[in-house]
């Protein structure tokens, strides 16, 4: 009887322990948000007399701003900055095919920031705005957010989309 016990009781343990295994992959992950849409309401949120006059970062541009970015797979990209170099706003906010690769693209998106702090950014107050920008990682999901003044609301903003 023992014996028949202690092999019921090491079955239903080994039963239970496969249950409760497994690789995480039961439920699909997480849908990343849509980063042109954050941008839009976002930007749509300061007001039409409040926005700043913003360009696409495109083709050679994106090697220039974030060398090494192009190596790597989009889902999403939004690369966007003011038109003008006394305006600190810039958003590069992107989805990677691949999320081992987040560590690299946030380097990329920190060395961004640090050239405009260390001399990029011309003017004293815009030196203190991209001293204050925010590279975010989330997931797959890597952004530059420099918003002026609007810095914290803008990754306020941000962030929720991940709540």
């Amino acid at each position: 009887m023992k014996k028949f016990l202690s092999v019921l009781l090491s079955v239903t343990l080994l039963l239970t322990l496969a249950a409760c295994g497994g690789k995480g992959n039961d439920t699909p992950d997480r849908e990343a948000p849509d980063l042109n849409q954050y941008y839009e309401d976002f930007m749509a949120a300061l007001g039409e007399g409040n926005q700043p006059a913003m360009m696409d970062v495109e083709a050679d541009y994106i090697a220039q701003f974030y060398p090494g970015l192009e190596t790597y797979g989009l889902k999403q990209s939004v690369l966007k900055m003011a038109m003008i170099s006394a305006v600190a706003y810039e958003f590069a906010l992107v989805e990677l095919e691949d999320a081992s690769h987040a560590r690299e693209v946030a380097d990329i998106f920190q060395a961004r920031i640090d050239a405009q702090v260390q001399g990029g950014a011309m003017y004293p107050m815009t030196v203190e705005a991209w001293e204050k920008a925010k590279v975010i990682t989330n997931g797959s999901v890597v952004a530059l957010i420099c918003a002026g003044e609007e810095q914290d609301q803008a990754v306020e903003a941000f962030n929720k989309l991940f709540a």
